[in-house]
C-alpha cells in the first residue's frame, strides 16, 4: 500500500513539473513575441500608380477617397476607425466621447495584434477579394488572420455596403419619383434619335453561378435541383432594371436559377405593385422594355415574335434592341469589374445574395460617382473611369455577338409556369392580364408606326445578326 501512495505521489510530481514547466515556456513566448507591425493604408496605397490602384481596387483613388467619406457620415468616425481617428486616438487628442477605456483597448491591441484594422484597411480588403482576389494573399499583404480576411469582408458588405444610406435600390420609390423618370425617359430617347420615348428602364435576367445549395442548412428541407439552370450550373436569377447610363433601377436577388425570367419577375413585389398601378404609368406614356423571354403588359413592352425583315415590326424590334442593350451592357460591366464573379459562388446562399447584392450597389455608386451626380465634379479622372470601361464593354461585346440568343420567344403570350419554370397545364389569363397585354399591344403599334413615319429602317449590316426575326424567302 505505502508503495502504491509512493508512485501516485511520483507521478502527480511531475504533471504538476510538466504544467510548470509549460507555464514558463508560455510565459517566455510572451516576453519574446514579435509585435505584428501592421503597414497602414497611406504606406501601402502610395505604392500604387493610379492605373495599378483602379486594376487593384476597380475604381478609380478619389472614387474610393469618397466612398470611405460616405461610411464614415453613415456609421460614424468611432464604428469605421479611419487612419487619422486612430492616430488622434493614440496621441490623445481623442473626443470627449472616447473614454480611457477605449484607449486602453487601443494600446493593447498594438502591443498583440498591431493595433486595430482601419476602416480604410477593412474596405479595401473587401473590394479586393470582390474583385477577384485571394484571402490568404490579402490576409499576408494586409497583415491580419485568414479567417479574419473573410470576417471583414462579410461585415463591410453587410454593416455598409448594403446600408441603404449609402445606395439605395429600390422598384416603387423610383416608379414614384417623377422627375428620375423623366431624366431616364429623356436618356433613351436621344440615344434612340427620339424613337422610344417614354421608356423609365430595360429589364433582363442574369443567372449567377453558385456551389450547390445545402438542402437543410440553405433550403431548410428544400430541393436544390431547382437551383440548376438551363445554362448547365446551379445559379440565382437576378432580374434587374437599369437606366441607359447603366444604373440599376430595380433588383431582385432571391430567385432560383431553374426559374423563367417571365416567372422569377412575375413573383416578385414590385410586379404586384405595377399590376395594381399599372394606370398611373399608362396615363404618362411611360414604360420598361424587355426581350421575348417576358409577356407583353401595358407597363412592360417586349419585341415582335417572328419579324420578316424588312418590315416595319423588324424595324421597331432593331430600335428596341438598340435601347434594351443598355441592361446587357450593366450586367457585362458588374461581371467585368467584379472577378468574384467570374467563378462560382462558394458561400452560404444568404452571403451570396449578400455578395451579388454588393456589386450591384457599388456598380451604382461608381455610376453615380463618375456620372456627376453624387461624387466632385467631371474631372479628368471620372472621364477617364468612364472611357475604360467602355472599352471594356466594347471588347466584352465583341467576345460575345450573339449574347441577345440567350433570350427565348414567348412575348406575346403570358405563359402560366410554375415556381420551377415548368409550363402549367390548362388555365386561362386572367381578364386583368389580358387587359394589360391589350394595352401594351396598342403602345407597342404606336412605336412602330412612329418609326415607319419617320423612314426609319434597320441597318442592312444588322439584319443577318438579329435573332428574333424570320428571314424573308425573297431575300434569302
Amino acid at each position: 500500500m505505502e508503495e502504491w501512495n509512493q508512485a501516485e505521489d511520483s507521478v502527480l510530481a511531475d504533471l504538476l513539473q510538466k504544467w510548470h514547466d509549460a507555464k514558463q515556456q508560455k510565459k517566455a513566448a510572451a516576453r519574446n513575441r514579435k509585435c505584428r507591425q501592421r503597414r497602414s493604408w497611406e504606406q501601402f496605397q502610395q505604392y500604387l500608380t493610379d492605373r495599378q490602384f483602379r486594376r487593384y481596387f476597380r475604381m478609380e483613388r478619389g472614387c474610393f477617397d469618397y466612398l470611405c467619406e460616405r461610411i464614415i457620415d453613415n456609421v460614424g468616425e468611432r464604428e469605421f476607425k479611419s487612419e487619422i481617428y486612430l492616430r488622434d486616438f493614440k496621441n490623445g487628442d481623442a473626443t470627449e466621447a472616447d473614454t480611457l477605456h477605449q484607449t486602453n483597448i487601443l494600446h493593447a491591441h498594438e502591443r498583440t495584434t498591431g493595433g486595430f484594422v482601419s476602416g480604410e484597411v477593412k474596405l479595401a480588403l473587401t473590394l479586393r477579394l470582390l474583385a477577384g482576389g485571394s484571402y490568404m494573399d490579402l490576409a499576408l499583404l494586409f497583415d491580419v488572420g485568414f479567417s479574419t480576411a473573410y470576417e471583414i469582408f462579410h461585415k463591410v458588405i453587410k454593416e455598409w455596403i448594403l446600408d441603404d444610406r449609402l445606395v439605395k435600390i429600390n422598384g416603387v420609390d423610383y416608379c414614384e419619383d417623377d422627375k428620375r423618370m423623366e431624366e431616364v425617359a429623356r436618356g433613351f430617347a436621344v440615344a434612340s434619335k427620339n424613337v422610344i420615348n417614354g421608356c423609365i428602364g430595360a429589364i433582363d435576367g442574369w443567372i449567377v453561378k453558385i456551389r450547390k445549395p445545402r438542402r437543410w442548412k440553405d433550403l431548410r428541407g428544400g430541393d436544390p435541383a431547382t437551383f440548376f439552370s438551363r445554362k448547365g450550373f446551379f445559379g440565382i436569377n437576378v432580374q434587374a432594371i437599369v437606366d441607359r447610363k447603366k444604373r440599376i433601377l430595380y433588383r431582385n436577388i432571391i430567385h432560383r436559377g431553374a426559374e423563367h425570367d417571365s416567372t422569377a419577375f412575375k413573383h416578385s413585389n414590385f410586379y404586384e405593385w405595377l399590376g395594381k398601378n399599372w394606370k398611373k404609368l399608362a396615363e404618362k406614356g411611360l414604360y420598361f422594355i424587355g426581350d421575348s423571354a417576358y409577356a407583353i403588359k401595358s407597363f412592360l413592352v417586349t419585341p415582335f415574335d417572328n419579324a420578316v425583315h424588312g418590315t416595319p415590326e423588324d424595324n421597331y424590334n432593331f430600335f428596341h434592341s438598340s435601347s434594351r442593350i443598355s441592361v446587357e451592357c450593366a450586367f457585362g460591366e458588374i461581371d467585368l469589374r467584379w472577378g468574384i464573379l467570374w467563378s462560382t459562388l462558394r458561400f452560404s446562399l444568404a452571403h451570396n445574395v449578400n455578395v451579388i447584392d454588393a456589386c450591384m450597389r457599388l456598380h451604382n455608386f461608381i455610376v453615380d460617382w463618375r456620372e456627376d451626380k453624387q461624387g466632385p465634379c467631371r474631372t479628368e479622372v471620372g472621364m477617364k473611369e468612364r472611357d475604360l470601361f467602355e472599352e471594356d464593354h466594347r471588347k466584352f461585346m465583341a467576345a460575345y455577338p450573339d449574347i441577345d440568343i440567350y433570350g427565348v420567344h414567348g412575348g406575346e403570350e403570358d405563359d402560366r409556369r410554375d415556381s420551377n419554370g415548368n409550363p402549367l397545364v390548362g388555365g386561362r389569363p386572367s381578364n386583368l392580364s389580358k387587359a394589360l397585354a391589350d394595352v401594351g399591344r396598342k403602345v407597342r403599334d404606336t412605336l412602330c408606326k412612329d418609326i415607319e413615319s419617320k423612314k426609319l429602317v434597320r441597318p442592312k449590316i444588322n439584319w443577318f445578326r438579329h435573332n428574333n426575326r424570320v428571314v424573308d424567302e425573297v431575300h434569302a
